[in-house]
């Protein structure tokens, strides 16, 4: 389940490891990778976001929206400001939504590609097998598309979901979906 409050503060975290300001394509491809990152080793999403393959590489569709319409002073501009191709952290957004598994994600991700520059990640995201060149559109990814890539089995695969819909079902039945 996708939840913007939390995806808020994944992305102010990131920021904060990078001295507050990021190139906002090399974000948009650190976010994908993070969450590629825990379905790799938990099998679970962080972002609960729908993953497209887009000309730059994959990409949290989602959150790709939210960060683009920051300029139109969304929720998220009070602590984030989208000035040309730089995104900055304005103050930290932090409501306990991370979890130390996490984070741990986050710095993982942060750390692995600090030097990389922005098309130095983008011509690396377009090795991963998920990603499909989109000619004028997009395509969607689905979560078994990366977990295939990743050789997870198809008993993983089923699992996970199996977890996810059982979540959903139960966040429904809750009215928080």
């Amino acid at each position: 389940m996708y939840d913007e409050k939390k995806m808020l503060q994944v992305v102010s975290y990131l920021l904060s490891l990078n001295n507050n300001s990021m190139d906002k394509l090399k974000l948009i491809k650190e976010l994908y990778l993070i969450d590629r990152m825990s379905i790799d080793e938990d099998n679970s999403s962080i972002s609960g976001d729908e993953f497209f393959s887009l000309k730059f590489g994959p990409v949290l569709s989602m959150t790709l929206n939210i960060i683009n319409d920051i300029p139109n002073n969304n929720s998220w501009a009070d602590y984030i400001k989208v000035d040309g191709k730089t995104i900055s952290l304005i103050k930290e957004f932090n409501d306990g939504r991370l979890s130390k598994r996490d984070k741990y994600f986050i710095e993982t991700i942060s750390e692995k590609y600090k030097n990389y520059t922005t098309s130095q990640i983008v011509e690396y995201t377009h090795t991963l097998p998920e990603w499909k060149a989109p000619r004028e559109s997009n395509i969607k990814i689905r979560f078994a598309d990366i977990m295939k890539a990743l050789g997870k089995s198809d008993e993983e695969i089923n699992l996970a979901k199996n977890e996810y819909e059982s979540l959903s079902n139960l966040y429904s039945s809750l009215g928080l979906k």
